[in-house]
């Protein structure tokens, strides 16, 4: 029974989220009301498609009755943790929009990805079963993809004169020093919510045999006996 809620319960996230993709890119393909190589440099929606193939993953572990590799877990540490900032930032910009000087124009599928599934991918790693512990320098896994997208976006950037987020864009915040400050911060807010993702694998967690039964070996059929090796020949010895 719990194996089929888990799996529904996933299979749902996933059709919910990969609908707010697609919704949130018709702006780039239906509405063309905006490029969709701009669109694909937010690291919102980098994030959302790496929580969509973990939780993938995770399902097709599930099905197979495989139970979860290790791997697994660290990289839906890795999900978890950059749709929790990802809805954090959102969060605080749209709460802040007035001081910024900016308007955001919140759709359901922007609301989706920035606070319906930040919240789903936490549960889902609190609550389901057959995760992992986690290293505690795993931790620092978790800023290598943000650097290099900072890097990206930066000199992408700079060559079309478009940032993703107004406080990477230096002509807006005074300048680099200012953007490394803000860069600088928001790497303290990955590693801490790392931290609190590697943490958490060290809570109780649902054992991975409530969801999967064990594989009992056949007892060997009456009158047979236990398969093993089948004695050979005596050779004679040499005269």
């Amino acid at each position: 029974m719990l194996l089929v809620v888990l799996v529904a319960a996933r299979a749902a996230a996933l059709t919910v989220a990969v609908w707010a993709l697609v919704s949130r890119a018709d702006c780039a393909f239906v509405t063309r009301t905006c490029l969709g190589s701009n669109l694909f440099s937010y690291f919102t929606i980098h994030s959302a498609f790496l929580l969509i193939l973990a939780v993938l993953l995770t399902v097709l572990f599930t099905v197979s009755g495989r139970p979860e590799p290790g791997w697994l877990t660290a990289l839906r540490a890795l999900a978890t943790t950059y749709t929790v900032v990802s809805g954090a930032v959102f969060g605080v910009l749209i709460a802040n929009a007035e001081m910024f000087g900016h308007l955001f124009l919140v759709p359901l599928s922007s609301k989706v990805i920035h606070f319906v599934l930040p919240v789903y991918a936490v549960a889902d790693f609190l609550l389901a079963p057959g995760r992992h512990r986690i290293r505690w320098a795993s931790t620092w896994l978790a800023t290598v993809f943000p650097a290099l997208w900072a890097v990206y976006t930066l000199v992408r950037g700079r060559m079309v004169g478009w940032y993703p987020y107004f406080f990477l864009d230096p002509s807006v915040v005074g300048g680099y020093h200012a953007v490394g400050t803000y860069a600088l911060g928001l790497s303290v807010v990955i590693l801490a919510v790392a931290f609190l993702t590697v943490a958490a694998t060290r809570l109780p967690a649902v054992p991975e045999h409530a969801v999967h039964r064990r594989r009992r070996a056949r007892p060997a059929a009456a009158g047979r006996p236990a398969a093993g090796p089948r004695p050979g020949r005596s050779t004679p010895r040499g005269r």
